[in-house]
Parts: C-alpha cells; structure tokens; sequence
C-alpha cells in the first residue's frame, strides 16, 4: 500500500471515530433575557407548539442549573413580507451564511420573532448578535412534512434551540441534527408527541454559553 493510500485510510478512520453530535455553536449567547414575540394568526395550531418549545428550552436550562431562562411570549397578528421568508431560507440554506437583518424587523431587539408563516421553504433561523435579534421562520404546517405527525413540535423546538446558540450535529436521533448530515424534518415524525433529546456535549455546551452565574447584563 503506497503512502497516499495509508494517509487516506488514515483519514477515512478519524472520520469514523468522530462523534455525530459533536455540539457546535452558532451565533453568540443573549446577554439578556430575550423576549419571544410571536408573528401569527392567534388561532394558529402551531402557536402552543411555539409555547411547548419555550418551555421545553426552560426547563432543560434549568435542570442543568443555568441562570438563563427565554422570556415572555408576546402574539402579534402580523406577518413577514410576501415572499421574504422564502428568499431568506434559499440564502441561508443555500450559502449557510447569515443574511442581512431586514427592515420590517427593526425595532425588535432583545427579542427572538418567530413567524409562523403560510409559505413554503426550508425552516431556518437566523441570529444577528450585534443587533440583539433572532429570527425563527417556520414554513406552513400544511406542507410536508409538518404535516406530519410530531414534526412541527420538533421544528419548533430545533429552530428555538439554534436562536439560543446550538448549532446542528449529525445523529438523527437528537434533536439537533441537521444539515450537512443527511437529517431532515420528517425523522421527528412519531404516533406520539414527544421532544427528540440533545446529546450531553450540547448540554455542556449550553451551560457554558449559559452558567450557573449567568445575569441579564
């Protein structure tokens, strides 16, 4: 075996040995209570699943001891512009990097908006941490795979745990997991509701972007 084939199975064994859920982070942590407000029909089904979803978030942080908790969720029957979301997604998703922040979002610093829209993209969020603001964009729930059985809730609770800094690993059986891996939405689908779990270097890691100490700044 010459010397290129001994460094390429070499490789092909680190890969190998490298965890799926490795926890990444993306953006930096709040250095305040975030707010969540809500951009929704106020009868929409998936408007509980957003409230599951915080405290879901809450109560992993406060079993871990954190000092960080997600604020207050407030309902605005508005929506994003048409067609701005779907852009946004085909930007995020196609580049992974984090698009300019949009005009209708100003004024909403310190908060995570989550727009339960009626368009049809890929899920994304997107954090800008100079400016204090998340943006949690949810595709229609009548569009597969939402409408799914279970999948909604899980969207929900993955995109929350990417506005709060988790990044996505590659084990599709966490909750977390998500592109470049081959994990998509429809693996949340389940008879029963349940939140898929996080892997323990990603509840490390929240507690480091999150400690004990942690105080609004």
């Amino acid at each position: 075996m010459d010397r290129r084939r001994v460094l390429l199975a070499g490789t092909l064994a680190l890969l190998r040995l490298r965890p799926a859920h490795a926890a990444t982070t993306m953006g930096a942590p709040w250095k305040q209570v975030p707010a969540i407000t809500a951009f929704s029909d106020p009868g929409d089904a998936r408007l509980p699943l957003v409230r599951d979803a915080v405290t879901f978030w809450n109560r992993i942080l406060e079993q871990l001891d954190s000092g960080f908790r997600l604020g207050a969720i407030t309902v605005r029957n508005a929506s994003a512009p048409a067609g701005a979301l779907r852009a946004m997604s085909e930007a995020t998703v196609g580049t992974g990097g984090l698009p300019p922040m949009p005009a209708w979002l100003g004024g909403m610093a310190g908060q995570i908006v989550v727009v339960l829209s009626d368009d049809n993209f890929v899920s994304f969020t997107s954090h800008w941490s100079s400016a204090a603001t998340a943006l949690v964009a949810i595709k229609s729930d009548r569009a597969y795979p939402l409408t799914l059985p279970n999948v909604a809730r899980n969207v929900i609770a993955h995109e929350l745990g990417h506005a709060i800094g988790l990044g996505h690993n590659g084990d599709p059986t966490l909750l977390m997991c998500g592109r470049p891996a081959s994990c998509r939405p429809d693996l949340f689908a389940s008879p029963t509701e349940r939140y898929f779990p996080l892997a323990d270097d990603e509840k490390s890691l929240l507690l480091r972007l999150y400690p004990a100490g942690w105080r609004p700044a």
